[in-house]
């Protein structure tokens, strides 16, 4: 993302800060100046008196600042870009910063917001740093095992860049891969390992990287990615054989609500999926949001902590959707994701005519004949990772050959870890 573009979305996301801010502390006064008991309702509108008058002069003043800081930087975004070149520290900070809020950046129109789109990884001229978009960064050893350093990212939809390209040599078998919560298409690449290009060196797949605001709910999302994926075969150069698709954590709840919709619209390009894995994803959700929850619902029970609580409401709309796995509408629309916690969810089998895998992991050193008694990953249990569920009609019912339990591994080291590589290897080969 552009240094310009950043630094001016970073700007209006600090004066959106000191709004919030603001509203939490007049709410703090107002309601110890009540003196109300220590459980119960707490009072509700704006401070009165002088506290009231000081805290609208504070808004008003950072409303003031800001249209100025608009007028300011709006002109000198060119300058900006064109002398602070972005790196991949900024693209992985702004991708977790979606994955916090990016529903609140999309609906104030901010431009640290991420379009959804498809790219690919090409080689560096020997004149060329690694670059993100077209932009050139300087590699930094110390961090080239966490990020994408060594080749320069290309969109191959909606903008078919790389079609103009002499090193984009596309094969007729496409392999997506659809990153995590609060990351990026970079961050597949995980101490100097990246799944996408083992696959594509041993099996001839063309990887292609969905990058997204991983903060919007999971549906919006999924209808959008079945919508590139179908624009990205209509648009490939060669003859499509094949789509596969490894979804990261979020980014397999994501492919199923692609794949669903797909099939209930009857969508042509839902034939050329033959292959789809699961890699730690929360088809049941994640305890960690679940826990979330009932810390933002303990605060509202005293007036003297109520306030507090709006600060749980900044968790964005794709975090809540993972204290169950919602993939669709219908399963967040009706109710409020802060004030109820019912799971919602309408029953979604996977995706007819097409081979799924599914990989999780544990945090347990050894093997239990009782899944229920292993550690989860640090996010996700290795149930959840499966699909299943007590309730019949929730369980995925993947085949026990179909799934993989690795043992002593985190939720992020999956992307890395060996026994993950050789187990892809075996199920995407020809």
């Amino acid at each position: 993302m552009e240094t310009g573009k950043s630094l001016h979305g970073a700007a209006r996301l600090a004066f959106d800060a000191v709004e919030n801010v603001t509203d939490i502390v007049e709410g703090m006064y107002r309601n110890i100046a009540a003196v109300p008991l220590p459980l119960g309702k707490a009072p509700q509108g704006r401070a009165r008196g002088i506290a009231g008058l000081v805290h609208e002069v504070v808004r008003q003043v950072n409303r003031g600042v800001r249209s100025a800081t608009d007028v300011v930087l709006t002109p000198a975004s060119d300058y900006f870009d064109k002398f602070y070149p972005p790196g991949p520290h900024r693209a992985a900070a702004i991708a977790a910063l979606n994955g916090v809020c990016g529903d609140h950046l999309l609906k104030t129109a901010n431009p640290l917001a991420i379009p959804m789109r498809m790219r690919v990884y090409l080689p560096l001229d020997r004149s060329e740093s690694p670059s993100v978009d077209g932009d050139q960064i300087e590699p930094k050893i110390a961090f080239a095992s966490l990020f994408e350093t060594s080749l320069r990212a290309v969109e191959v939809y909606p903008q078919p860049c790389a079609f103009a390209e002499a090193d984009f040599s596309p094969s007729g078998r496409i392999l997506i891969l659809a990153h995590g919560l609060c990351m990026n298409d970079m961050e597949w690449t995980s101490k100097n390992h990246n799944h996408g290009r083992m696959l594509a060196d041993a099996h001839g797949y063309t990887p292609v990287y969905a990058h997204y605001n991983s903060g919007r709910h999971i549906s919006e999302n999924g209808r959008e990615f079945g919508e590139q994926i179908s624009g990205l075969i209509d648009a490939w150069p060669v003859p499509v054989e094949s789509v596969s698709i490894v979804g990261f954590s979020m980014g397999g709840l994501l492919t199923r609500s692609a794949l669903h919709l797909a099939q209930q619209q009857q969508s042509s390009w839902l034939e050329k999926v033959d292959k789809v894995v699961y890699v730690g994803t929360p088809h049941h959700g994640s305890a960690l949001e679940r826990g979330g929850y009932w810390l933002q619902k303990s605060m509202t029970y005293s007036p003297y902590t109520a306030p507090l609580a709006a600060l749980g409401r900044i968790r964005s709309a794709g975090i809540t959707d993972l204290r169950h796995g919602n993939i669709l509408d219908d399963d967040w629309q009706l109710h409020d994701e802060h004030e109820d916690n019912s799971d919602h969810r309408s029953s979604v089998p996977l995706a007819a005519g097409i081979q799924h895998y599914a990989i999780g992991a544990s945090l347990s050193k050894c093997a239990s004949t009782d899944m229920s008694r292993l550690r989860s990953d640090g996010l996700v249990h290795p149930n959840s990772s499966w699909g299943k569920h007590p309730k019949p009609e929730f369980n995925l019912q993947l085949s026990e050959d179909n799934c993989r339990i690795f043992y002593g591994l985190g939720h992020l080291a999956m992307l890395h870890d060996q026994r993950v590589a050789t187990q892809l290897n075996t199920w995407l080969q020809r």
